[in-house]
């Protein structure tokens, strides 16, 4: 693990880009000012004043003008599970949770919201499982530049931050799975304050469960579930990097993401998160240097 990268503190972000070499083969093409512009639709961001990054990479319904489906041919034999449906209702949640948290923080977290469907282009992969269209490619590209600022910008402000990767799962409905690589994406907040702030009743997890979330793993000191146990954005964001952020990725049964009871999930998130930055988190900016 290298150590965090920081300006004028040390710092932590849940959610949320540094190319490792084994994908180099293919990054996504470098943006001119008016693909920048062609693109900017198609990602959802928000410059935040918390240490809170909130990422949704399969929640997106917009279609791909020109663009086929991805079809999943030639992809490399270690490819992740090759999936095109889209999370239900997780890009509203993520702005849902957003605006619970401004309320109560009286700032706004950072986000990062993918608006295309899944099938075009899948943010939670490397660069060559996650499209096969070159303007997918320019919104990958855009997705993963701000998931690397907002992460750099968190680590350089604060003396510790979040980044909340929302997901959905079909596999148990009234339930929400933990993805942290069975902890590998908190280092940071496990050196600082022990096992306890990843798997006590006081970890973010913890707090949710005190509020009635069905969560998993149960106990929370338990292996996470295959398959839903943290992606490319956590591993690729999370303090086992050289950022000085913790990556949780969020699982949520569709219960938790219908329409009718989106609101309360996002208050209920945004309730934890605050209790979770009281214990964990250094919200002022931080001053002098490391």
């Amino acid at each position: 693990m290298g150590t965090p990268r920081v300006g004028s503190g040390i710092s932590v972000a849940i959610l949320f880009v540094l190319w490792s070499s084994g994908i180099q083969a293919q990054r996504p093409v470098e943006l001119q000012t008016t693909d920048a512009i062609a693109v900017e639709r198609y990602v959802d961001v928000q410059r935040g004043e918390l240490p809170i990054i909130i990422s949704a990479p399969h929640g997106g319904s917009m279609k791909l003008p020109g663009v086929e489906p991805r079809s999943g041919e030639d992809l490399p034999d270690n490819a992740s599970k090759f999936v095109t449906l889209q999370d239900f209702g997780t890009a509203d949640l993520a702005s849902a949770v957003a605006a619970a948290v401004e309320s109560r923080f009286g700032k706004r977290p950072y986000l990062v919201v993918a608006l295309p469907h899944r099938r075009y282009l899948d943010p939670n992969r490397s660069p060559r499982e996650a499209y096969e269209h070159e303007l997918a490619g320019r919104i990958y590209k855009r997705y993963h530049d701000h998931l690397d600022k907002y992460c750099l910008e968190v680590s350089n402000r604060f003396r510790g931050g979040v980044l909340i990767d929302v997901h959905g799962q079909g596999l148990a409905s009234d339930t929400v799975f933990r993805g942290t690589q069975n902890g590998r994406t908190v280092q940071f907040l496990r050196r600082r304050f022990g096992e306890s702030a990843h798997v006590g009743k006081e970890s973010l997890f913890g707090l949710l469960s005190q509020q009635g979330w069905k969560v998993h793993p149960n106990p929370l000191d338990g292996r996470e579930q295959p398959g839903y146990n943290g992606g490319y954005i956590v591993r690729t964001y999370g303090s086992n990097q050289t950022y000085a952020t913790d990556a949780i990725q969020l699982e949520f049964g569709r219960s938790y993401r219908e329409k009718s009871t989106r609101k309360k999930t996002a208050n209920q998130l945004a309730a934890a998160l605050q209790d979770y930055a009281e214990k964990y988190l250094q919200i002022s900016e931080s001053a002098g240097t490391r």
